[in-house]
């Protein structure tokens, strides 16, 4: 299934070929079917009445909707070979040798996509696809529907599902099988619907602080940097309009809200290349302080070798968890990164560049020519697996620091390794002057 994912990538229907949309539906049909049937067919709990019943399904209806439209419909991606008209634009510009040209602002190249997507917010293994330029919206909707639905299917659910479980569940054995098991789906899906409810509803208030800043999670991350940053005058983020334009942005006009149709207002209507800007801020500003960032960031580079090795085939294995605490840490076993940007396997003696530190893992690169085929070989690899002179400089800082006793006994050396010195130097100069 993965080979004809990634060998039919670009047909739409091959698409939901993945673990994330395959997972999403299943959860989206079974909590649904649990609903209807137990709720409104078999008039168990509490029954809606026409109107609620109807909004239950409108709102089913419309997640599945948003759904499918940020899935198949994905961000947008930069044109192969992409380059500004003007040549002094260039020099502000990245280039992805991917890509085989520049990046427009606000794009970024996607590992999984192998595309440039436009305006990149994140890839998003549930949908398939990055979130982007063109189908933002739609997902944003989709994690408001989500919620809608799953916070209506616990009101239709609990009380007939708690009441029975305080009921059947003491006394399993007087009831028919066929009613345990009806009860056993209810409290299922009761507890699926408040737990996509709990962990889409942090989701949905990330990406609700993303568009009303008009910046996405990247975005948002380089402008804490820039932020961060010594520089002469405060960083500008070239990109906010306003709380109402930078909503105006993302989810067009106030009456099309709430329908996944992006048809903003002329005024804010955006190519996906240009955007309309802050007033004083120029079109590259935000990309000029990222290559600011990105030369700071290889300034900080390192090379570290190998000491032990890695390789990634071991996270297939049953017994991975006692391996990784036995062979790197604890901490590294449970503090694993984003298995989105993958691990990196690396052997004894190798040497590789380390771009970004974590407590427990770095994120390095091999160093090959650009005609090898493995010259863009990155990912994470355990602290404990290289010679880190970083973790050193740390151990060294965490040593408690020295008692007065230690600090005269060091002195007291000191001053008798001075005192030998000057002997020998003295005796060296009566040995001379007997010569002479």
């Amino acid at each position: 299934m993965e080979a004809l994912r990634k060998a039919y990538g670009s047909v739409r229907g091959f698409r939901l070929l993945h673990w994330g949309p395959i997972l999403t539906l299943c959860l989206i049909a079974f909590i649904s079917y649990s609903t209807v049937v137990n709720v409104v067919i078999d008039g168990k709990g509490r029954v809606p009445g026409p109107i609620e019943l109807g909004w239950y399904f409108f709102s089913v209806a419309m997640l599945t909707l948003s759904y499918l439209k940020a899935s198949f419909g994905g961000p947008g991606h930069a044109p192969v070979g992409w380059a500004p008209a003007c040549q002094a634009d260039r020099e502000k510009l990245q280039f992805c040798k991917r890509c085989k040209g520049f990046k427009p602002p606000r794009a970024h190249h996607c590992s999984v996509c192998n595309k440039c997507s436009l305006k990149m917010d994140h890839h998003c293994p549930w949908i398939n696809n990055c979130v982007g330029h063109h189908n933002h919206k739609d997902f944003f909707l989709f994690l408001s529907y989500v919620l809608v639905a799953c916070t209506h299917s616990c009101i239709l659910l609990g009380p007939y599902t708690l009441r029975g479980a305080w009921h059947v569940f003491p006394r399993m054995h007087r009831y028919p099988a066929h009613l345990v098991l009806r009860l056993y789906q209810m409290l299922m899906a009761m507890v699926l619907a408040m737990s996509l409810v709990v962990s889409i509803g942090c989701l949905w208030a990330q990406q609700a602080q993303s568009i009303v800043e008009n910046a996405t999670g990247i975005e948002q991350w380089i402008l804490r940097k820039a932020t961060a940053r010594d520089r002469e005058k405060p960083f500008v983020y070239p990109y906010d309009l306003g709380m109402l334009r930078n909503l105006k942005m993302v989810l067009g006009p106030f009456h099309l809200w709430s329908c996944p149709m992006r048809t903003p207002a002329k005024a804010e209507a955006s190519d996906g290349i240009h955007y309309p800007l802050r007033k004083g801020c120029g079109p590259y500003d935000l990309t000029e302080e990222q290559l600011q960032q990105k030369k700071l960031k290889k300034d900080r580079s390192y090379h570290v070798t190998v000491k032990r090795d890695f390789n990634t085939t071991c996270f297939n294995s049953p017994n991975i968890l006692p391996y990784m605490c036995w062979t790197y840490g604890c901490g590294a076993t449970f503090a694993c990164p984003d298995c989105e940007e993958g691990r990196l396997s690396v052997a004894v003696g190798e040497r590789i560049l380390v771009t970004r530190v974590r407590k427990h893992w770095l994120y390095a690169r091999r160093q090959h020519s650009e005609g090898d085929a493995r010259w863009n070989e990155r990912g994470w690899v355990p602290r404990g697996a290289v010679n880190d002179p970083l973790q050193a400089e740390e151990d060294d800082a965490k040593q408690p620091p020295p008692t007065k006793e230690k600090k005269a006994a060091a002195a007291a050396a000191a001053a008798a390794a001075a005192g030998g010195d000057n002997k020998k130097q003295r005796s060296r100069n009566g040995n001379h002057s007997k010569v002479e």
